[in-house]
């Protein structure tokens, strides 16, 4: 189970399911304006490097900072302090590809959210999963790869 808003303590509880497809629906309302915008023709010229980029960089990503350095931190220093650093590290780490500050800081509560599901699951799967949709939303939308 997962609690709203804060993954630990909250006002509403559900499953981990739940949560993550209410996730996934806030973020494809948030980027289908941009997306639309976008056009088809975008999507037909980007959609081999959409799937690759968007697969590749969920997988590597996740097991990076949810794998090894969450499960890690966790055992050092409990889940909520490693689920803090690795987001701070999480949206760092995409400043140092050259992201503006607000996206990484909007990254670094992703990174929470990516972590809060992670510990509360058990698995990284719903991260990945997550992630990925998030990847392709966001190069379909022209905020990645553009």
């Amino acid at each position: 189970m997962i609690h709203f808003p804060f993954i630990w303590s909250g006002f509403h509880q559900t499953s981990i399911k739940v949560f993550l497809i209410i996730a996934l629906v806030i973020n494809i309302a948030s980027l289908a304006p941009f997306m639309a915008r976008s056009g088809w023709g975008y999507f037909e010229e980007i959609w081999l490097l959409l799937l690759i980029f968007s697969v590749t960089n969920a997988l590597l990503e996740e097991l990076i900072w949810r794998g090894a350095l969450l499960s890690r931190f966790s055992e050092q220093l409990g889940e909520k302090w490693a689920v803090v650093i690795t987001s701070i590290g999480f949206g760092l780490q995409h400043y140092s590809l050259g992201i503006p500050w607000a996206v990484c800081i909007a990254f670094s509560i992703g990174g929470v959210f990516y972590g809060g599901i992670t510990v509360k699951s058990g698995s990284m799967i719903p991260a990945m999963v997550w992630h990925f949709v998030l990847n392709i939303l966001m190069v379909s939308s022209g905020f990645i790869l553009n």
